[in-house]
């Protein structure tokens, strides 16, 4: 994985493969990429500060047989950078709108981090559109939550400063790149980036923990639920995948740090491929 990171190169990618694609959701850009047709598609919602490259070992293994959808939260990437107050509701109503401005009716959506909250908020506030919700190291679950790596994240704006937070994200620090840190930089120098992030952050998190639970809404969710979380999570521990109401299934990938989906994407999309039918 470290070596693959260290020498991806996003625009030779681009050449051999589908390029991202933008559109217009109330007059904000919102980016996508997609990999595959048919089925029932999969949408791929990335946490906080990150970005549809998130998913660069999951994006394209999925798309066997049918459509996968990344997309680039507002605030992030290449979306637009107003966040409109920053809540996930707003989040949530960027990803049913990319589905509803795409034709998709139902899909498989599949979320990492705060992306786990968006895929929950989605799929509440859109009864019917979620199929089936996928969650990695979400958010949502529980108080708990390492505001200092978010703090930390948000304030870096140099590589020495900003590489300790990366390399908390990960169960093997080794993974965090020269190249991974100065990509990062390079998105938070964008303008309104700054305060985009701010705005989000303030929205799931208030006094050191996290301000929303949707512990209790699982049991109102009308589609399966399962929960992937690596055992070595710094940032949002483990057990909060315990005592999830027994419907929902709940994977263990030992060794894994928050960013299960990069470190062993083999068992995460095995996960997901075997779910979302």
């Amino acid at each position: 994985v470290a070596s693959f990171l260290d020498s991806f190169a996003p625009d030779q990618a681009a050449e051999e493969g589908p390029e991202p694609q933008t559109l217009d959701l109330d007059g904000r850009p919102l980016r996508y990429l997609r990999h595959g047709d048919g089925g029932e598609p999969i949408v791929l919602v990335h946490g906080f500060g990150g970005d549809l490259g998130n998913w660069l070992f999951n994006h394209e293994s999925l798309a066997a047989g049918r459509a996968v959808y990344a997309v680039d939260l507002p605030g992030h990437g290449g979306s637009s950078k107003e966040v409109s107050g920053g809540g996930v509701a707003v989040l949530a109503d960027s990803v049913a709108g990319l589905a509803r401005e795409l034709g998709m009716s139902r899909v498989h959506l599949v979320g990492h981090s705060l992306g786990g909250a968006v895929a929950l908020e989605t799929a509440l506030s859109h009864p019917g559109l979620a199929g089936s919700i996928t969650l990695i190291a979400s958010a949502g679950l529980g108080s708990e939550i390492n505001t200092d790596y978010i703090d930390g994240f948000i304030a870096s704006a140099r590589r020495r400063q900003l590489k300790p937070f990366l390399e908390g994200l990960f169960g093997d620090p080794s993974l965090v790149t020269r190249q991974l840190v100065d990509d990062v930089l390079r998105y938070k120098r964008l303008d309104g980036v700054d305060g985009a992030l701010r705005a989000i952050a303030a929205g799931f998190t208030s006094g050191g923990e996290q301000a929303l639970s949707y512990r209790d809404a699982l049991a109102r969710i009308d589609a399966p639920v399962q929960v992937i979380w690596g055992t070595d999570d710094r940032i949002i521990p483990p057990s909060h995948a315990d005592g999830l109401p027994v419907h929902v299934a709940v994977h263990r990938i030992a060794g894994a740090g928050h960013m299960a989906m990069m470190e062993a994407p083999s068992e995460v999309n095995r996960a997901i491929a075997g779910f979302a039918v």
